[in-house]
């Protein structure tokens, strides 16, 4: 058992290596703004009403009252856009102020790092790197911070190790985006370059100070498990406790660091310490798939310990649940292709903060237990969030429809001008896109369940038969016969 141990501790470091996280957009500094218009629209975007400030922002424009707080109110608006994976749209604004002859320099500068931050997310580096030489003035420091990290993630996007680590910025003063794109950087050193500078870059990032941002505490959590479970790799298990047990308790990343700290008493051959991390783990109402790991953990860690009949029955209720979990995955499938998953995926769709807990905590049928499952695929995330801001839109439009057809109603005995009647042409055309998009992107995500449960039921088919291996070392080990069918 221990040659499929060993299997299990790989595939479970080249997962938290293999974690690349992907930052929220800061938005651009309005400190100084003097429109009254645009200070009422941020103002509106700081109480979490994302549209209704960027509708202020549009009706502003549109009439030239911007004034010379013009070039402010477009990033603004580009900066939304981005919130709403509307990159794109992003793009555009950005590329018409940097070929706008009358644009400011350090508006143009400004500009053209976002263009980079645009080009490095889209996987273009040379595009990324061609972005920051149109950049002509000094930055900020948060900006020349944010431009050091493209171009030392684009360098070694292209191979460029050594000139990768000299670009780095000093982890200590990056920004949030910049932090994220550092400890991709060092996870990329670690994982693909075997280069030490990796494990250097994730520890400052993990001894950082001093810090209460709820972002910067989720990296430093992740920066931890990478090191925790590299050091595990190379046998280090005393050094990976000192990482793994840093994650915090309520970090949705304590799953694995349980996972990782059984796995180094594990390695020392202290088995009844690893159980005590692993039946933690165990224990927790989750379906992750870190709880199909200690399911097999458990049961190899009471063998060793010589409890041969506790590791049966573990293997055993192990083996019924797989069996289980299996059929129920089928289900599972059958159900995405009806209107359920849509309707689930869709519910609440401008309460971000609420809707995942609700669907977690509904019944426990198999489209809900296995939603953590989904959520560990990134491309499964990536498609999620941009269908719930897709619905966003929809409703925002919606709402305006109604607001349309009611000072149509108010206003019916004055004559009109058309512009009501070409508004709703606006509006139709753009639901329609919507619509379209929609019907795209539930398409992406029925197909990324679907990749996702077979790849579980595939990986769980193989559990099954590394459980009856288990069981057969565990009566040989003990005094037990095997029972029929084993």
């Amino acid at each position: 058992m221990i040659f499929c141990v060993r299997n299990k501790l790989t595939a479970a470091i080249s997962l938290a290596l293999s974690l690349v996280i992907t930052p929220c957009v800061a938005a651009p500094d309005y400190r100084n703004i003097d429109n009254a218009f645009l200070g009422h629209a941020y103002m509106v975007y700081q109480q979490g009403d994302l549209f209704q400030s960027m509708a202020l922002v549009m009706a502003t424009d549109k009439q030239n009252r911007l004034g010379k707080d013009s070039e402010l109110g477009r990033l603004f608006l580009a900066h939304n856009y981005r919130q709403l994976s509307l990159n794109d749209e992003a793009m555009a604004i950005y590329s018409q102020l940097t070929l706008n002859n009358k644009t400011t320099q350090g508006t143009r500068d400004t500009a053209w790092l976002e263009i980079a931050k645009l080009h490095l997310e889209n996987n273009q580096p040379p595009a990324a790197l061609a972005s920051l030489e149109n950049i002509k003035h000094k930055l900020n420091s948060e900006q020349q911070a944010e431009f050091d990290a493209i171009k030392s993630r684009a360098l070694l996007e292209q191979g460029n190790v050594y000139d990768a680590i000299v670009a780095l910025p000093n982890t200590a003063d990056a920004p949030t985006w910049a932090l994220y794109q550092v400890f991709n950087i060092g996870v990329k050193l670690i994982d693909e370059h075997r280069n030490k500078n990796g494990a250097v870059i994730l520890h400052q990032i993990s001894r950082l100070e001093n810090n209460d941002d709820s972002e910067v505490q989720a990296i430093q959590d992740q920066a931890n498990l990478a090191l925790g479970f590299s050091l595990l790799k190379i046998n280090k298990p005393q050094k990976a406790r000192s990482y793994l047990e840093s994650v915090r308790l309520k970090s949705h990343l304590s799953d694995i660091a349980l996972l990782g700290m059984g796995w180094s008493y594990s390695i020392e051959e202290d088995y009844e310490q690893a159980l005590v991390y692993w039946l933690e783990l165990q224990n927790r109402p989750n379906n992750s798939a870190y709880h199909y790991e200690t399911m097999l953990a458990v049961p190899f860690a009471l063998g060793q310990a010589e409890a041969y009949n506790q590791a049966i029955q573990q293997y055993q209720a192990a083996q019924q649940q797989i069996d289980a979990d299996i059929q129920d995955m089928d289900d599972a499938k059958n159900k995405i292709n009806s209107d359920l998953f849509q309707k689930l995926i869709s519910a609440a769709p401008g309460e971000e903060a609420s809707w995942l807990a609700n669907w977690l905590s509904s019944s426990d049928s198999p489209e809900n237990r296995f939603l953590p499952l989904l959520l560990d695929n990134p491309e499964f995330q990536a498609a999620l969030k941009e269908y719930r801001s897709l619905l966003q839109l929809s409703g925002h439009l919606q709402a305006l429809e109604i607001e349309t057809n009611q000072l149509e109603e108010q206003y019916k005995s004055v004559a009109s001008d058309g512009e009501t009647a070409k508004l709703h042409v606006r509006i139709q055309t753009v639901s329609q896109r919507i619509q379209q998009g929609l019907e795209l992107q539930l398409g992406i995500l029925k197909q990324q369940a679907f990749k996702t449960l077979s790849r579980y039921q595939a990986q769980l088919k193989d559990y099954s038969k590394q459980i009856k291996f288990g069981i057969a070392q565990a009566i040989e080990g003990g005094t037990f016969e095997a029972e029929e069918g084993l």
